[in-house]
């Protein structure tokens, strides 16, 4: 009986390790500079935090990054002096069609 409380005990901590132990891994992306660019962090695993800026003096007009997934427009966002953000809920299923892509853009 102790022995098998203990293969149970072992297996839940696991367990409950492997789910949760590394969800506490984002990654992130940085473009541009500190006068114009563009970011996206991914926060636990399951949302897309991204951002936008341009500041005087960047020789810019804009910047804007969008979310795609599958070819389908997420959210889009554009500023023309300042920054924006915007978030975006990542597809918990696996495959290619399913991966949340992340791009940027400025004007001269």
């Amino acid at each position: 009986m102790k022995n098998t409380f203990k293969k149970i005990f072992s297996t839940t901590i696991l367990t409950f390790t492997l789910i949760f132990g590394g969800t506490h891994i984002a990654y992130g992306t940085t473009f541009g500079n500190s006068l114009n660019g563009a970011s996206s962090v991914e926060v636990w695993q399951i949302k897309y935090n991204g951002a936008a800026w341009n500041y005087s003096g960047s020789g810019y007009k804009n910047a804007s990054f969008k979310y795609t997934r599958n070819g389908k427009l997420l959210l889009a966002k554009k500023v023309n002096r300042g920054k924006v953000k915007g978030s975006v809920w990542d597809d918990l299923r696996w495959g290619e069609k399913y991966k949340t892509k992340f791009s940027w853009n400025h004007v001269k």
